[in-house]
């Protein structure tokens, strides 16, 4: 009987344990709306979400234990009169407001929501990712920061809100490197540079496209 219950919530896309525990969150490597990128792993990330808007997450990522992935703002911003959603909550198990269907309602009202993560991305461990934010290739988000808006690429960010503390990288010579595209094949043949200066990396490796 558990296993059954488990597929079936597998199907409706909810993990089994955070329906026994009454959480809204899942973890990572469990959520259907997410798209991981390869060889991308974690150590017990977990995904905050009330819709099924997207996670999408690049390669190569680094993702460390309880980082929170906010993906929407759970219907609390969707007045500008109270901060409680009060359409979600009053008539949770109605389908209509007003005489309105509830859906056709609820579409009106925009909520930040969906993130994207980049290649190449190190998340230090409590971090907390908002809704509707992108953070591009390379990047470095320091243990316990809190980032709320889009972050650059190749550059370290850290602090609530987080703020970018430094500049790593030539940024758009990796970008046109994108080693994370490359054949795993590839990787492996050319570890070295990896761990060689970044100098050395981009004048073996950039193409000047002039």
């Amino acid at each position: 009987m558990i296993l059954l219950r488990k597929l079936v919530w597998r199907i409706l896309g909810f993990d089994y344990q955070m329906m026994l525990d009454k959480t809204d969150f899942t973890l990572l490597k469990n959520d259907s709306y997410t798209k991981i990128g390869e060889r991308t792993y974690d150590n017990g990330a977990k995904v905050w979400r009330w819709t099924d808007a997207p996670l999408t997450i690049g390669n190569y990522c680094s993702i460390a234990n309880n980082v929170n992935f906010i993906i929407n703002k759970g219907n609390h911003k969707m007045s500008s009169i109270t901060n409680f959603p009060i359409a979600n909550n009053l008539f949770k198990n109605e389908n209509t407001i007003n005489g309105i269907d509830k859906k056709t309602f609820l579409s009106k009202f925009k909520q930040k929501e969906g993130i994207t993560i980049g290649n190449d991305v190190w998340i230090g461990m409590g971090a907390y990712i908002m809704p509707e934010v992108t953070v591009w290739n390379g990047l470095t988000i320091a243990a316990n920061s809190v980032v709320t808006r889009d972050v650059s690429d190749y550059t370290v960010v850290a602090g609530v809100p987080a703020n970018v503390i430094k500049v790593k990288y030539i940024i758009y010579k990796l970008n046109n490197i994108a080693w994370w595209n490359w054949k795993e094949s590839i990787i492996k043949e050319r570890v070295s540079g990896f761990y060689n200066s970044t100098d050395f990396f981009v004048n073996k490796y950039f193409k000047n496209e002039n």
